[in-house]
């Protein structure tokens, strides 16, 4: 038989979980002080009865043998007792006393008050020993007689006050405990919603982003500087990332459509012209169709160099495994741009070109860094066609240096030169077929592997572009790449 199974409409909220995990510390928290107090204060208790039961029997013991009692003279009972005897025992006894008396032969041969109470064997302490519910202080000493020992005094002695105090202490923990319970709840709920404030804080900051502009909100940091601390400043960033991503694809949009704006209204016109009238002219037919193909050519380009500035932002996750070597790759494209373009003067001064220093990009990548720089480089030259590049490596770095003698750039362009669709000179560009994403390009694949790319530049001087590079430094890691590569290959 299946048994049914228990399971809550709505999981409990994280603020229960931690007040019910918290009423449970808390209350075996206080449940055990109050056992260990309880029993401290009983093992007390006990301490004190047994030792008053002991100064008792010991101060008995002393009367009884001061009035020199003489057991043997008792016989077998009470009858042979004389007055004194018996009046010297009924005055030992009270309403939590008693006395037995036995002869030589473990004889009872007098009882001040009847109990059912079992008989102790002899022994110079208190005990104490619980009966039937009850709880008795029990003491047995031998007395001497003529002839040695003549019998044994047992003195019995039940603490009713401490009966009584005991009742009031079950109670008292009874409502004690009730107490814990309710203080336990109330202060593991209060605790609870205190250490979830910042959670909750957070909850509703992150309510107010989706409701709200989300380059106007942010979580504010705690004042303590813990992990809550630590969240909201990564919550923070993460939200700085988020929303850097949402005004790039906006102005990306914005930019992209301003870009194709213009090819698309050449092409429409050139058609709509053809259509009126121009098809029955064979050179403004060529025209028109020469010109449209050349607009969307560069159509063609931009969407392309959009897709390379798509896969660039994530080189560092699909390439993370890659590497290259940084001397053998510069002289390859160096070798390409002086079989390119002839009437330019290549110079490349690369110190240390005998070893090998390889850097984590994926070839390719590097390739394309240079490239778009030279290409840059070229295109923005002017009557001194000179370009020179420059590999120098520290301990820990490489960097990369491609100077040109063109243009150059003012301290305004300086700062927006790597910004998608940024041109210097606008018109010179688009003659030149420039779209302003190269540099973009360029710089978000020097960002994915941890690179940094700058410029200096003087207006109507020339430029020079840096891009550095931390060095691979793992041995191990270099051996294990150049083996991928070289199986690659086979």
């Amino acid at each position: 038989m299946r048994l049914p199974s228990f399971q809550l409409k709505q999981p409990l909220s994280l603020k229960w979980k931690w007040t019910i995990l918290l009423f449970l510390v808390f209350n075996l928290i206080g449940v055990a002080s109050l056992m260990g107090y309880r029993h401290l204060s009983q093992e007390q208790a006990l301490a004190a009865i047994k030792a008053n039961g002991q100064m008792r029997l010991d101060q008995t013991q002393s009367v009884l043998k001061a009035a020199k009692l003489d057991i043997d003279r008792l016989g077998t009972n009470a009858e042979n007792a004389s007055a004194d005897d018996l009046s010297l025992l009924t005055a030992l006894e009270n309403s939590e006393t008693s006395l037995r008396l036995y002869n030589s032969a473990n004889q009872l041969v007098y009882e001040t008050r009847r109990l059912d109470v079992p008989t102790v064997a002899a022994s110079p302490q208190v005990d104490i020993y619980p009966y039937k519910k009850q709880l008795f202080v029990i003491g047995t000493v031998s007395l001497p007689g003529r002839d040695g020992t003549a019998g044994t005094l047992q003195y019995i002695y039940r603490p009713l006050q401490y009966q009584d105090w005991l009742a009031k202490q079950q109670q008292l923990s009874s409502w004690v405990l009730l107490a814990i319970l309710v203080i336990s709840l109330v202060f593991a709920y209060g605790l609870a919603r205190y250490l979830l404030l910042p959670l909750e804080y957070l909850n509703n900051t992150l309510d107010l982003v989706e409701e709200e502009s989300l380059s106007t909100i942010r979580v504010r940091k705690p004042r303590s500087n813990d992990e809550w601390s630590d969240l909201n400043i990564h919550i923070n960033r993460l939200l700085d990332k988020i929303d850097g991503y949402v005004q790039n694809q906006k102005q990306f949009v914005e930019d992209v459509s301003h870009e194709l704006r213009t090819p698309v209204a050449i092409v429409e016109g050139h058609l709509q012209m053809l259509n009126r009238w121009g098809k029955d002219d064979p050179e403004i037919l060529a025209e028109s169709i020469d010109a449209s193909l050349q607009e969307i050519t560069r159509m063609k380009d931009l969407v392309q160099m959009m897709l390379d500035l798509s896969r660039a932002e994530h080189a560092e996750v699909d390439y993370k495994d890659e590497m290259t070597e940084i001397y053998a790759t510069t002289r390859q494209v160096f070798n390409n741009f002086v079989m390119l373009y002839p009437n330019f003067r290549f110079y490349l001064d690369s110190e240390g070109e005998d070893k090998e220093l390889y850097v984590k990009i994926y070839r390719n990548h590097f390739e394309q860094i240079l490239i778009i720089l030279l290409d840059n480089a070229v295109k923005y030259s002017t009557n001194r066609q000179e370009i020179h590049i420059a590999v120098s490596a520290s301990f820990t770095t490489v960097e990369i240096a491609i100077q040109d003698f063109g243009e150059g750039m003012s301290q305004e362009d300086k700062q927006k030169v790597f910004g998608r669709f940024y041109r210097v000179d606008k018109a010179r560009s688009r003659q030149k077929g420039g779209n302003g994403l190269g540099l973009s390009i360029a710089k978000q694949l020097v960002d994915s592997y941890k690179g940094r790319i700058y410029v200096e530049s003087v207006l109507h001087h020339g430029s020079i572009f840096y891009v550095e590079f931390p060095i691979l430094l793992d041995k191990a890691e270099i051996e294990k790449n150049k083996k991928k590569v070289l199986t690659k290959s086979l």
